[in-house]
Parts: C-alpha cells; structure tokens; sequence
C-alpha cells in the first residue's frame, strides 16, 4: 500500500483599504460632497485625486488632516480633503444712469406739423441734469396745449426716453364777404364848348384914296384859358377883332375899285 499525504494551504490574508475625497471651504462650507476614489481595494493599488474649480472660488491647499491627494491604498480609510476660498470682491464701477430727451410739434389729430418733426433734445444725458424745450410758430395754427402723457417743456432728465409733445390748434380762416354789385352812377352831362362869336362886318363904302390891302386870314380865336388876369384878355380879343374889320375894309373898297373900272 502506497498512500500519498497532502496538507491543507493556508491562503493568506489580503489587506484591503478604501480612499475618499472633498471639497470644503475654508469656513466649512461644502463645495462638494464626500466622493469614493477607492473603494475595499487591495492595499497597494494606486489612486489619483484632482483639483476642482468653483465658480467664486479659488484653491488655497490641502487639510491640515488631508491624506495625500495622489498615493497607494492602504489598510483602512483615507480621506482627502481639499478646501477652498472665496474669492476677494472686486470693486465694479457704478453704471452711470442716463436718459434722452425728445420733442415734437403735431395737430389735435397728433400729426407731426411741417417742420414739427421728432427731434432729439438731450441723447443719453445724466440723469438729474435739465433739459429745455420751447414753443414754435406754424403758419395757420396756434399752440394749444400740452398732449396727454407729455413731459414737462422744461425739467429733470430721468433714466430712460422722456417726450415733450406741443399741441396745435389750426386757425379758422375768415371766408371773403361777396362782392356787393356797384351801383351805376349817372354820368355827368359834357359841358358843350362854346363857339366864340364872330362878327361880321358890312364894308363900308368911301370915296377915300385906294388902300391896297392884301389877303388877310381872320382865325377864330382860340378859348383863352382862364386866368386871373382878365383885362390882358380883353385887350387881345379887341386887337384881333380890329385886324379883322380893318382887313374886310381894305376888301371892301378894293372889289368897288375894280368894279368902277370896269
């Protein structure tokens, strides 16, 4: 009889350990929660941990009682522990608050007058300083009042659009009365110009010596203008009517000469 004797191998016992990490903040607040790196693993293997950022935050080191962010497992527990700071806030300009200003002129049916259009009177002015607006002259129309919801014609610029809006009312244009029809005026009756007389002269007969006397042209006299000196008047009237009866007395006695002659 042959008998083979075996004994029993004694496995040996594995040691084993676990990892965790977190992140806190320097007041104790948790950024993020406990993580498991490794979890009942064989003592030895290797485990890795990062840094995280946080919005507002910003790394500042390791826990005093942090184990290494980066090793090897070993029997137990580690915990690693990172913390963090909040950020320092940064001193940020104040925005500088601003506001426009903008007027217009329109009818009582809001129409824009010409020359009343939109215009810009303060664009993004400081907000508290003043801004001025003033009344226009439109050909047929009056100013009226100010429109529903309008800014002051004068004031404060205020954050954001201001709008001054100016009413005008249209000027009610008087209608021409009709002409009357005129009424014809008699006309004047012309004043008739008088014919100067003429006088007429009978030649006289006479035995006197032969006077010869050429044609002699009597005019009628023309109508003197009337002036304040009358006897110069007179004297030419007498003058001429003179002429003309020594002129028909020359005739006269001419004609009878050649008549005797004959």
């Amino acid at each position: 009889h042959v008998v083979y004797v075996y004994e029993k191998d004694v496995t040996p016992e594995v040691k084993k350990g676990s990892v965790d990490v977190k992140y806190v903040t320097t007041d104790g607040k948790v950024l993020e929660d406990v993580t498991k790196v490794k979890d009942n693993v064989p003592v030895g293997e290797s485990y890795t941990t990062e840094e995280k950022s946080f919005d507002g935050y910003h790394f500042v080191g390791m826990n005093k009682t942090s184990d290494s962010a980066n090793g090897k497992v070993t029997e137990g527990d580690k915990h690693i522990v990172y913390v963090y700071e909040k950020d320092p806030e940064v001193p940020t300009t104040p925005v500088e608050k601003k506001g426009s200003v903008y007027v217009k002129y329109v009818d009582e049916n809001g129409n824009e007058l010409p020359g009343g259009e939109k215009t810009t009177v303060v664009k993004d002015g400081k907000v508290g300083s003043y801004y001025f607006t003033t009344e226009k002259d439109f050909d047929g129309y009056t100013f009226s009042h100010m429109a529903e919801g309008s800014s002051d014609p004068t004031g404060k610029v205020v954050e954001g659009d201001q709008q001054v809006v100016y009413v005008y009312t249209k000027n009610n244009t008087p209608q021409p009365e009709p002409n009357k029809p005129e009424v014809p005026t008699t006309p004047e009756t012309p004043a008739v110009p008088q014919e100067e007389k003429t006088t007429t002269n009978t030649p006289v007969k006479t035995s006197t010596s032969k006077v010869s006397v050429e044609k002699v042209t009597v005019n009628k006299a023309a109508v003197l203008p009337q002036t304040g000196d009358k006897k110069e008047n007179n004297s030419s009237v007498m003058g001429l009517v003179s002429l003309g009866l020594a002129g028909l007395l020359g005739l006269g006695i001419k004609r009878k000469e050649e008549k005797d002659n004959h």
